[in-house]
Formats: C-alpha cells, sequence, structure tokens
C-alpha cells in the first residue's frame, strides 16, 4: 500500500473496486532486479481456438502497485509488437496467490 500524508486518517490508496473487463490467466516469465523490482520479459497465453502464444520484448509503459476488491495487486500498462501490431495490454501480478493475469485492450 501507498502512503499518503495526512494526519493519520485515510492515509493509504483506497481500494479500486472490482476490475472492469475479462482476465485472463498467462505464465509469465519475469527479470527481479537487485532492488526486488518485478520485470515481465515474456508471456505465454491461449487463444480461443486453444493454440498458445508466446509475447516477448513486452515495454512497460508505468507499473503501480493497486488494490482490487482487498486484493493486493502489482499492475503493469505495457504493450508489444505481434505481427507488426502494436498491442496494448495490462498485466496484473496478484502478490498473495502469486499468479498473472491480463486484460487485453482494444489496439
Amino acid at each position: 500500500m501507498m502512503k499518503k500524508m495526512g494526519i493519520g486518517t485515510n492515509t493509504y490508496d483506497p481500494d479500486k473496486g472490482e476490475i472492469k473487463g475479462l482476465q485472463e490467466a498467462v505464465a509469465c516469465g519475469v527479470w527481479f532486479t537487485a532492488k526486488g523490482r518485478v520485470l515481465p520479459k515474456a508471456l505465454k497465453f491461449k487463444d480461443l481456438e486453444g493454440v498458445y502464444h508466446t509475447l516477448n520484448h513486452i515495454h512497460i509503459l508505468s507499473q503501480k502497485e493497486t488494490i482490487y476488491c482487498g486484493i493486493p495487486a502489482i499492475t503493469y500498462e505495457c504493450d508489444t509488437i505481434y505481427h507488426g501490431i502494436c498491442i496494448p495490454f495490462t498485466l496484473l501480478f496478484y502478490k498473495e496467490q502469486n499468479i498473472w493475469k491480463i486484460l487485453w485492450k482494444n489496439p
């Protein structure tokens, strides 16, 4: 949780509530920096036909710690180039469950 300045009341960022959109499970290859920061480097996901795809060269646009319905997560706003198309997406890392989810955005 991120602390805010104040007199002791409402000193933490509020819960963001429910996530809008369909979350899909993904496998994520990550790099841990010397200071413990987690950086996603590659994803593997299954499409609607059941075919597995790998996305490499993930470009992280922003990263922040958030809380969704009381569950702490790290939210990564990202994009990648896949078959010549820029694909924007949001990656969510749920710290307590150690799982990754993806939310696809419209390009």
